[in-house]
C-alpha cells in the first residue's frame, strides 16, 4: 500500500481542501483527480483530518486512531473548554511530591502513553519511546539502583585529592557536580537511610520518555510528550512530577539503564513520578517575574 494518502475516487469531490493543507506539497491535481504525486509526504494526516468527505485514508500499518481505555473521544468536544477554564485547569497544575499510597491503574497508565503519543514533533517524527513501572516495588528498585549509584559518586567527590585528580580524564566535571549537587544528593542519601523516599516522592508508578535522537527535534519532541502526560494526568486526578536526577543517572549507566530494559543507544528524555496527591493546593502558584520584547 502507498506511504502517503489514499485517495477514494468516488468520495472525492476535488475541493482541493486536502491540497491547501498538505506541508509538503505532495498532493494536485492531475487529469481533475486529486492524486499523490511526493515521497516526502510526513505522515501528518492532515488531508485525512480535514477532508469533509472522508475521501482520505493511509496505510494502517503506518497510521492509526488514537483509542483510550478510559474514555472515549468525540470530535465535537474539540472546541467546548473556553480559554479562561483552559488557563485554571493548566495554571492548577502543579509538581506532586507527596503522592498516596493508591496504586494507579494499568488502563489509566495506558491512556496517559498513549495521549503523550499525540504530542507534536518536529517534521512529525513520534520518535519517542515509553517505559511503564507500574507498580511501588519496581520504583524502588530503580530508586535503590541510583542511590548506589550516588553513593558510589560521593564517595569519589567527598575526596578532594579524587576531585581534583578527575580533572585529568574528566575535566571539570565532578569538581561543578561537587559545588552544584554533592550537598543535596548527600541529604537525600541521609533521608533514604531512614526510609524517606526523596528521589521519586512515594510514588507508587513512573513513566520514562526516551529516544534513540534521530528526527530534526528529538530533545523537544520527548519533552511535549511528557508534559501531555502531565497534563493528561492532572485531568484524570492524578499528579506527576519530573525527577532529573532520575533521567541524569540513567542515562550516565550503562547498567541501570539495561536493568529497565532501555536501549544503549537511547537518551532518557524525562522520567515522570505518577500517583494520586496526598496534597491539596487551594490557589495558583505564585511566578516569577520575566521578561518579553515585542519588536
Amino acid at each position: 500500500m502507498s506511504e502517503g494518502p489514499i485517495i477514494n475516487i468516488e468520495k472525492c469531490t476535488k475541493c482541493g481542501t486536502c491540497i491547501e493543507v498538505c506541508p509538503k506539497d505532495c498532493l494536485t491535481f492531475i487529469d481533475g483527480k486529486i492524486t499523490h504525486l511526493s515521497d516526502e509526504c510526513i505522515l501528518c494526516s492532515h488531508c485525512y483530518a480535514v477532508c469533509p468527505h472522508d475521501a482520505i485514508s493511509f496505510d494502517p500499518t503506518l497510521l492509526r486512531t488514537s483509542s483510550f481505555y478510559t474514555f472515549v473521544l468525540d470530535i465535537q468536544q474539540k472546541h467546548s473548554i473556553s480559554a479562561q477554564n483552559f488557563a485554571a485547569f493548566s495554571m492548577s497544575r502543579r509538581s506532586i511530591r507527596k503522592y498516596r499510597d493508591t496504586p494507579v491503574a494499568t488502563e489509566i497508565l495506558r491512556d496517559l502513553v498513549e495521549f503523550a503519543a499525540t504530542a507534536p514533533s518536529g517534521s512529525n517524527c513520534q520518535n519517542w519511546e515509553f517505559t511503564v513501572i507500574p507498580d511501588r516495588s519496581k520504583v524502588l528498585e530503580l530508586a535503590h539502583s541510583i542511590r548506589n549509584f550516588f553513593e558510589r559518586l560521593n564517595s569519589i567527590v567527598r575526596n578532594p585529592i579524587k576531585r581534583y585528580l578527575s580533572v585529568l580524564f574528566a575535566g571539570t566535571a565532578l569538581i561543578r557536580y561537587y559545588r552544584d549537587h554533592f550537598a543535596s544528593v548527600e541529604l537525600g542519601l541521609n533521608e533514604a537511610e531512614k526510609g524517606r523516599d526523596l528521589l521519586f516522592h512515594g510514588a507508587p508508578a513512573l513513566i520514562i520518555v526516551h529516544s534513540n535522537m534521530e528526527g530534526s527535534l528529538p530533545l523537544e519532541d520527548g519533552q511535549y510528550a511528557a508534559y501531555n502526560i502531565a497534563l493528561m494526568a492532572h485531568a484524570m486526578g492524578l499528579g506527576t512530577c519530573f525527577i532529573g536526577y532520575a533521567s541524569e543517572t540513567l542515562n550516565r549507566s550503562k547498567k541501570i539503564k539495561m536493568r529497565v530494559n532501555i536501549p544503549q543507544k537511547n537518551r532518557v528524555l524525562a522520567v515522570l513520578a505518577v500517583g494520586y496527591p496526598d496534597v491539596a493546593y487551594e490557589r495558583f502558584a505564585l511566578r516569577k517575574n520575566y521578561r518579553v520584547q515585542f519588536i
